[in-house]
């Protein structure tokens, strides 16, 4: 049975939750079953956020873990507070700009909302080119089916731009692996 944990954590306004809603969609089109359990903080936007993904090739009776196998971190508090929980075996990412690693520690640490901010001129979308890298390490959901759901659920005007920002941390993930991209993988 093949099954994955994965939480995403940050603050709240930063996407997380639609980021959840995203790659459980995708999971669904690619043949999976997937649960989402969300927590906000008392603060709208600025507080604690955290979605919880579980994703899986059998139905999930039990949807709740207590240490992700993934943990996706865009902010300092998120990765101080799930970071020590984490098992040897995890895969950790996060944010660059947003997220000090200290050693032992050990992640994936890219740019995601400098290259949001740059690249596509869209802060906002920083949370689609995250869940891009995210979807490089779960090995099982397509990239252009990411990138479906990512338009399918893009708030009005944004399906374009989340598209392209999926392919992009795709990319960026592959790149910090040292792999190579296909080249159907990572079109708009």
């Amino acid at each position: 049975m093949w099954r994955k944990e994965i939480r995403l954590a940050g603050s709240g306004g930063q996407g997380l939750g639609l980021a959840a809603m995203v790659l459980a969609d995708a999971a669904l089109q690619a043949g999976l079953y997937a649960t989402i359990m969300q927590s906000y903080g008392p603060e709208a936007r600025g507080g604690a956020s955290r979605a919880d993904v579980t994703l899986s090739d059998q139905p999930v009776a039990n949807p709740w873990f207590a240490a992700p196998q993934v943990l996706l971190a865009l902010s300092q508090k998120a990765w101080d507070r799930f970071s020590p929980k984490l098992e040897a075996q995890a895969v950790a990412i996060v944010d660059r700009d947003r997220v000090r690693v200290a050693a032992p520690q050990s992640a994936w640490v890219l740019p995601f909302e400098r290259t949001a901010r740059l690249e596509l001129r869209e802060k906002i979308v920083a949370n689609m080119l995250a869940l891009g890298a995210v979807g490089v390490v779960l090995e099982r959901i397509p990239c252009a089916v990411l990138q479906e759901a990512a338009q399918r659920r893009a708030p009005k005007g944004f399906s374009g731009v989340n598209r392209i920002a999926v392919a992009r941390g795709w990319e960026l993930m592959a790149m910090a692996q040292g792999g190579t991209l296909h080249a159907e993988s990572v079109g708009p």
